[in-house]
Formats: C-alpha cells, sequence, structure tokens
C-alpha cells in the first residue's frame, strides 16, 4: 500500500549491456559495392541502466560495470532520491539480479512492480535501448571510454528533454498513470 499523502512516481526501468564486440546493422551502399565495417572481437562490456518516469518524462540514467543484486540497489537508490518527497513504483522485468517485491533490503520509497517473464516489449525503455544502438552499432571504438561517450551522446536527448522520454512510454500506460496525478 503506498500513503495518500504523499506523491506517486511510476517508473519504467532496464538495463542494456554495450562493448567493444561490434553489432552490426543492415547498411546502404552502391550497387555492387560491398559493405565494408570494422569489426571488433573483444568481449570487454559496461551496462547502463535507465529509467523513464511515466507522467512527467524524466529519466535516470547510470553506467555501471556489471550487474548484480547490490548494482540493482544503487540505481534504485538514485531513482529514490531524485524525489525525496515521492514514493516511487519500480516497474521491471523479474531478473535475476533484481530484488524481488517485499524485499526487505530496498530502499525507503521504492515500490516494486515485475513485469511478467520473456515481455520485453511491454517495457518502454527497451525502445531506449534500440534508439542508442543505432547510434553504436556496426562503429569501431578503440576503448570503453570512448564508447561510453558515444553512449552518453545518444543518451543526452532523453534526460535533458523530458518530452523526448515520454515519447518511448506506450500512451496507455502515461494516460492511466496520469488519470491518478
Amino acid at each position: 500500500n503506498l500513503p495518500k499523502h504523499r506523491p506517486v512516481k511510476i517508473w519504467v526501468a532496464d538495463e542494456a549491456r554495450f562493448g567493444w564486440h561490434t553489432q552490426s546493422r543492415r547498411c546502404w551502399a552502391l550497387r555492387g559495392q560491398r559493405v565494408v565495417l570494422a569489426q571488433e572481437q573483444r568481449y570487454e562490456w559496461e551496462y547502463v541502466y535507465g529509467a523513464v518516469e511515466v507522467v512527467e518524462g524524466l529519466a535516470e540514467l547510470q553506467f555501471l560495470p556489471s550487474v548484480s543484486l547490490e548494482l540493482s540497489h544503487g540505481f534504485l537508490q538514485q531513482i529514490a532520491a531524485s524525489d525525496v518527497q515521492a514514493e516511487h513504483v519500480v516497474i521491471w522485468d523479474q531478473a535475476g539480479f533484481h530484488p524481488r517485491p517485499g524485499d526487505a533490503s530496498l530502499p525507503a520509497r521504492i515500490h516494486l512492480l515485475p513485469l511478467p517473464p520473456y515481455c520485453p516489449e511491454l517495457n518502454p525503455v527497451e525502445g531506449l535501448w534500440d534508439q542508442t544502438q543505432d547510434v553504436t552499432c556496426s562503429r569501431h571504438f578503440a576503448s570503453l571510454d570512448e564508447l561510453e561517450s558515444a553512449l552518453t551522446q545518444a543518451l543526452r536527448p532523453f534526460w535533458e528533454m523530458p518530452a523526448r522520454a515520454l515519447s518511448l512510454v506506450h500512451h496507455w500506460l502515461h494516460s492511466q498513470a496520469n488519470a491518478t496525478a
């Protein structure tokens, strides 16, 4: 149960892995010309945790070296710190490194609502990762720092322009969450 005297923010959250191993997408070329893309075969990764608030379009993002229960708790603390007056409902999948609803170690004012298993299409944040991969795919990065810089540039519009982040949220989710605002 949520306290009636506090504002409620509803977030959709997820994480994505980005790394040196080049992801290729379709490329255009002149007829008769072969497309040649630089490929990197090293397997070094970093993860981006992301959350979008479904009414105002606020975005919270965090670069992390891995995924774990401890790191997921840290990201939830970041969400809770974004508005210390509000209760935060976080909708995300049931990955093994996500805390479970009712977990005693959850940060204060965080409430989890799990998505059904194997349903990424229900999570609007998946669109954030798809748009980010549009910028980073078919490119070679000399270092993880260079990759992080490219990711930051691709993600910047989502935290600077709430309307851009809000464009990811399913209309029905936005209208239902906004109905109680």
